[in-house]
């Protein structure tokens, strides 16, 4: 039963990572060279929030980190700032995942719109601290818009498609698998 488990979690994480790996690699595709004037949502970020809402052992800390430092890295983003606040982000879904469980999906759509708007301020708040230029406000808040609209999309194809429901009281502790 257990090795059914692990091994479950283990193809889940090995998904996420693939699905990462991918909308990573569309973002490098030069599919328009002209300067945007709106931003669309972060995929990666709408997908590792709704993933650490409903299976927290899909998305460990470390996992996360990885993917988004290579992220940083090919994006030619700042080195670690966006593994960093999404760490934190999934840490702090991971630990309201229980509470998440028993509640509505209004609320945890909210939970994650907020800390979907907390990662892209608290992002741009260490860039005005280091004096690094970044992208206008307007755009920085459009995303993240765009990132809390595209949050029940996700969350519906990865329920349909992947089956990554909300984890069930009995299905034991959060974090147990790592």
């Amino acid at each position: 039963m257990a090795e059914g488990v692990t091994s479950r979690v283990w193809g889940m994480r090995i998904l996420f990572v693939f699905l990462c790996l991918s909308i990573i690699f569309f973002k490098l595709m030069p599919f328009s060279t002209a300067p945007q004037l709106w931003a669309g949502p972060n995929l990666m970020v709408v997908l590792c929030m709704a993933w650490a809402a409903r299976q927290p052992d899909y998305t460990p800390a470390w996992l996360v980190a990885i993917l988004f430092l290579l992220e940083d890295f090919l994006l030619m983003r700042p080195p670690g700032l966006g593994a960093f606040v999404m760490v934190l982000a999934v840490e702090v879904q991971r630990k309201r995942a229980p509470t998440i469980r028993d509640a509505t999906f209004v609320s945890e759509w909210a939970t994650a719109a907020a800390l979907m708007v907390a990662i892209a301020l608290g992002a741009r708040l260490v860039l005005m601290m280091f004096f690094v230029d970044r992208p206008s406000l307007g755009l920085t808040l459009i995303q993240a818009m765009m990132n809390v609209a595209a949050y029940p999309l996700v969350v519906l194809l990865s329920q349909v498609f992947f089956g990554v429901r909300r984890q069930a009281a009995r299905d034991g502790q959060f974090g147990a698998a790592s």
